[in-house]
C-alpha cells in the first residue's frame, strides 16, 4: 500500500469540510481514503488556528474540494438540488443551535463571574478598577 501525500492546502480544505459539514471524522476519513481518523484530528491541530477550531470554522467560507474525477468531468454549474439545499439548511440549523448554546454559556459565565466579584468586594477585596484618569 502506497502512502498518499496531501498538500497543506488540501489538508486544510479537508479539515474545513469536516468542521462545516457536521459529518463524523470516520465519514470524512473514508471519503478521502485516510488510513485513520486520528490523522484527521492531527491535521486539524496542525492546519487550523486555535481560534478557527474554537469557532468551529463559522467564519470560514465553505470550500469545494475537487478530486481528480471532478476535474476530469468538468461539470457545468448546476443549481443546487432540493436534497442538497435541505442538507445545507439542516447543517446551518445545527450550527445556529450550537452557537446559541455557546452564547448562553458565555452569558451565564459572565453573570457568575460578576456575582463572584461582587461577593469578593463585599468582603473588602478590591477587584474592579475605579474609573477616571490616573495622575
Amino acid at each position: 500500500m502506497s502512502r498518499l501525500r496531501f498538500s497543506r492546502a488540501l489538508k486544510r480544505s479537508i479539515c474545513i469540510e469536516y468542521m462545516q459539514s457536521g459529518k463524523s471524522r470516520k465519514e470524512i476519513a473514508m471519503k478521502y481514503d485516510l488510513p485513520s481518523v486520528n490523522l484527521l484530528s492531527a491535521w486539524i491541530q496542525s492546519c487550523l488556528s486555535p481560534l478557527e477550531i474554537h469557532e468551529k470554522c463559522a467564519s470560514l467560507q465553505p470550500v469545494i474540494v475537487q478530486t481528480e474525477g471532478d476535474m476530469a468531468k468538468k461539470k457545468e454549474d448546476t443549481p443546487m438540488d432540493v436534497a442538497a439545499m435541505s442538507a445545507l439548511i439542516e447543517a446551518q440549523k445545527k450550527q445556529i443551535a450550537r452557537l446559541e448554546k455557546d452564547l448562553k454559556y458565555s452569558q451565564d459565565k459572565n453573570v457568575a463571574l460578576n456575582v463572584l466579584i461582587d461577593i469578593a468586594e463585599e468582603q473588602g477585596i478590591r477587584i474592579r478598577k475605579k474609573s477616571g484618569a490616573k495622575r
